[in-house]
């Protein structure tokens, strides 16, 4: 087997990535109780994210998940962490295991 044939079979889908790595950020902000205008820190971030997931996080990944909260009004980018919005607070409370797509919080 080729290079190129084993890193298409490790790979899965980027935006799936994405998702899943902005909805545990949303987990992270429901577990740690925060709320609407409150700053989660990236101290707390980084560990909840590689304690709930088996796969590494990669930088450019999060980045990316972190994008698409801001470009759902989820969370704004802070100097100390991430800041949740009022629709990302309605967002969280109602979290049940769906994607970020399904959410009617908006």
């Amino acid at each position: 087997m080729d290079k190129q044939n084993l890193d298409m079979e490790n790979l899965s889908s980027n935006s799936e990535n994405i998702e899943n790595t902005a909805l545990l950020i949303l987990q992270a902000f429901k577990t740690s109780g925060t709320k609407a205008d409150e700053v989660l820190p990236w101290a707390e971030i980084y560990p909840f994210l590689n304690q709930q997931d088996n796969h590494e996080h990669f930088r450019d990944v999060q980045k990316r998940a972190e994008e698409h909260l801001r470009n759902q009004a989820y969370a704004t980018p802070d100097p100390e962490g991430l800041r949740l919005t009022e629709v990302g607070y309605k967002a969280v409370q109602e979290l049940a295991g769906q994607d970020l797509g399904q959410s009617n919080a908006r």
